[in-house]
């Protein structure tokens, strides 16, 4: 099914200037699936999900530091996180 959130989604992904990308919305509305879809085109993708991994919260609870957060989930996931 095609939606919305996908051409805006390709759009961030070919903008060389993009930041790190937060979605929320509504429940049951796509949001999960098109991250997925859009992932499958990176090399790799970690999802961070505080729901289902409480443990990552204690990340953000001191510096906010992006190379910091960076090297935390990188050995947490067991994934280099790499720029690009």
């Amino acid at each position: 099914m095609k939606r919305n959130i996908e051409r805006q989604l390709l759009e961030w992904k070919q903008n060389p200037d993009r930041k790190v990308l937060l979605v929320r919305g509504a429940r049951q509305v796509g949001k999960t699936y098109s991250i997925r879809e859009i992932a499958k085109t990176f090399a790799s993708f970690i999802e961070v999900n505080f729901e289902e991994e409480p443990d990552i919260r204690v990340f953000f609870r001191d510096s906010l530091n992006p190379m910091c957060l960076c090297e935390k989930l990188a050995a947490f996931f067991s994934t280099p996180i790499v720029p690009g």
